[in-house]
C-alpha cells in the first residue's frame, strides 16, 4: 500500500488492486428516479447519486430502518460510494448490495480490514474460497470464523492457518480440533484454548499438560475426569504472587494516580516509571496530534477531526537499531510479521516507543513498535487511520524467545475516536511491580483505556516463560469522570 511502485510481494499486489478499485468513479449523464421516501430525486445512468440524496440515505441507515437499502433500485444497490458508506454505519445492510457487490473480492476486502462482520453478508461462495479467506485472515484476525463450514473442515488449509495464527484453531470444525497434533501447536502457544476444544481434547491428560504449561488457569477447562487428576492439580498449583487485591489497589493508588482535585477532574494517572526507570533501554513519545479540518457540504461548513502523526517530531531512527543487541528477536519479529503478510516497507517504518528489561534471568523485554500513517482508503473518511502496532513480553529460553502477545494490530484501518489519548486503545508500559524484597519476578504494569477510562492490567509470568494478565484495576482515570 505504500512500497515503492515495484510490486514486491502478493500483499502488495493485492493491496494496489483494492486502491485501484477505491479510485471507480461515476459521472453523471441521464437519471432514473428513486424510489417513493426519498422524493423523486434523480441519480444517474451510472448510478452515481448526488450528496444530499446519499445523505437522506444514510439517515435512514443510521436510524435501523432494514428497508434502507433493500427498498431502493437496482442501480443505487450497485452504487459503490453509497453501499460502502451504509455498510461502514450498519453491514447488515450489505446484504441487499448488488451481486456485483457481495461478489467483488476487492470492494470487501475494504470492509475486512474494519469489520469482518462484513462477511457474513458476502457472497457464499467467497467463504468457501481458501485464497480469499487466507487473505482476509490476514486483514483481520478474526475473519476465519465466518468461512464456509467445509472450509473449516479442509485439513490442509486449517493446518496451514493455525500455523500462521494458533487463535485459528478456535475457529476450526471440531473434527478437526480433535487431531491432537493441531491442538498441541495450539495450546503450547495459549493454554487458555482448551476452552474451544471438543471433549476428546479436554479429556487428553499430555494435552492438558502442554495446556497448563502455557497458562495454569487451563485446568479449569478439562474434563471433569481430569480436574480432579492430582498431578494436574500440583502442576495448576502455582499462584499468583498478589496475595491482596486490596493492598494491591492500595500501591497503585498511592503510587500512580494524583489526585488533582484543583483541577475538579479527580484522579489521574501519574509518576510512571517511578521504580524501574533503571529497566529502560527506549523509551520515546510517538507523537500524533488532533488536526481540524473542515468540510463544505450541502451549503455548510462542517468541522471534522483526524489524528496524524507528527512525522517531524518522532524519532527517525529503525526499531532494528533500537534492537541490535538481540539480532534473533529482530528475525523472529520480522518472520512475525511477514507470516501475516505485513509488506517489508511497513516492518522497516515501524517505530520503537518503549523498549525495557523486565529482568535478566531469564531475559525477558517488554516493548511497543508502532506506526500511524494516513488509511489507505479515503472513502472511510477522516475518523480512520491506518495502524500497526505490536506489544509484547519476550523471554529468551534455551537460545529461543517465548512470546506473549498483549496486544497487535496488522497494518489496519481503525476508527480514531477523542475518547482515547491516542485515538484507540493502546497498552503503554508504566511501571514493575515486586511484592516484596523477596520477589525475583516483576509483575508488568500497562495502563490501558476504554471509552473515557484508564486502568492497569498487570500481567504476570506464568509456567513456561509466558505472562498473562492477572489482575485489572478497578480504579480508573480521571477520565472516567469525563464521560
Amino acid at each position: 500500500m505504500r512500497q515503492k511502485f515495484t510490486i514486491k510481494n502478493q500483499r502488495a499486489k493485492w493491496l494496489l488492486t483494492i486502491a485501484l478499485n477505491i479510485l471507480f468513479t461515476s459521472f453523471s449523464t441521464t437519471s432514473y428516479a428513486i424510489p417513493e421516501g426519498y422524493n423523486k430525486i434523480f441519480v444517474s445512468e451510472d448510478c452515481s447519486v448526488e450528496n444530499d440524496v446519499m445523505d437522506k440515505i444514510l439517515a435512514e441507515v443510521k436510524k435501523k430502518d432494514p428497508e434502507a437499502i433493500s427498498s431502493l433500485n437496482d442501480c443505487l444497490k450497485s452504487n459503490r460510494k453509497l453501499i460502502f458508506q451504509a455498510a461502514l454505519i450498519d453491514s447488515s445492510q450489505f446484504q441487499y448490495a448488488a451481486d456485483i457487490l457481495i461478489e467483488d473480492e476487492n470492494f470487501i476486502y475494504r470492509f475486512v480490514k474494519t469489520n469482518p462482520e462484513i462477511l457474513k453478508y458476502i457472497s457464499p461462495q467467497l467463504l468457501v474460497d481458501e485464497e480469499f479467506m487466507k487473505l482476509s485472515t490476514y486483514l483481520n484476525r478474526e475473519a476465519l470464523q465466518y468461512a464456509d463450514p467445509k472450509l473449516l473442515d479442509n485439513k490442509l488449509f486449517m493446518s496451514k492457518m493455525i500455523e500462521v495464527d494458533y487463535k485459528n484453531y478456535i475457529f476450526a470444525s471440531n473434527r478437526l480440533k480433535e487431531i491432537p497434533e493441531l491442538a498441541k501447536m495450539a495450546l503450547t502457544d495459549n493454554g487458555l484454548y482448551l476452552a474451544d476444544a471438543p471433549e476428546k481434547i479436554k479429556d487428553n491428560k499430555e494435552l492438558v499438560k502442554i495446556a497448563i504449561g502455557s497458562n495454569i488457569s487451563a485446568l479449569q477447562y478439562s474434563s471433569e475426569r481430569l480436574k480432579d487428576d492430582k498431578e494436574l492439580q500440583k502442576l495448576a498449583t502455582k499462584k499468583s504472587s498478589i496475595i491482596s487485591e486490596e493492598k494491591l489497589e492500595e500501591f497503585l493508588q498511592k503510587n500512580y494516580l494524583d489526585d488533582s482535585s484543583e483541577k475538579n477532574i479527580g484522579s489521574v494517572t501519574a509518576n510512571r516509571l517511578k521504580f524501574f526507570s533503571k529497566n529502560k533501554i527506549v523509551d520515546r513519545n510517538y507523537i500524533a496530534k488532533w488536526q481540524k479540518l473542515f468540510k463544505y457540504d450541502n451549503n455548510s461548513l462542517r468541522e471534522e477531526m483526524h489524528l496524524i502523526s507528527a512525522d517531524s517530531h518522532n524519532y527517525a531512527v529503525s526499531w532494528k537499531e533500537d534492537f541490535k543487541k538481540y539480532p534473533d528477536l529482530i528475525k523472529k519479529i520480522e518472520k512475525f510479521f511477514l507470516s501475516h503478510q505485513i509488506d517489508q516497507s511497513t516492518i522497516d517504518s515501524l517505530s520503537t516507543t518503549y523498549l525495557f528489561k523486565v529482568k535478566s534471568n531469564p531475559l525477558t523485554l517488554v516493548f511497543n513498535l508502532y506506526l500511524l500513517r494516513d488509511s489507505g482508503d479515503d472513502e472511510l473518511g477522516p475518523d480512520f487511520a491506518n495502524v500497526t502496532s505490536f506489544t509484547a513480553i519476550m523471554q529468551k529460553s534455551k537460545n529461543k524467545w517465548k512470546a506473549t502477545v498483549v496486544q497487535v494490530i496488522f497494518d489496519s484501518e481503525v476508527k480514531m475516536d477523542i475518547a482515547f489519548k491516542d485515538g484507540h486503545k493502546k497498552f503503554d508500559l508504566w511501571d514493575l511491580y515486586l511484592v516484596d524484597k523477596k520477589d525475583k519476578n516483576p509483575k508488568v504494569i500497562f495502563k490501558t483505556e476504554e471509552r473515557f477510562r484508564e486502568f492497569f492490567e498487570i500481567f504476570e509470568e506464568q509456567n513456561g516463560g509466558k505472562y498473562h494478565a492477572v489482575y485489572k484495576t478497578k480504579l480508573s482515570s480521571a477520565k472516567e469522570n469525563l464521560d
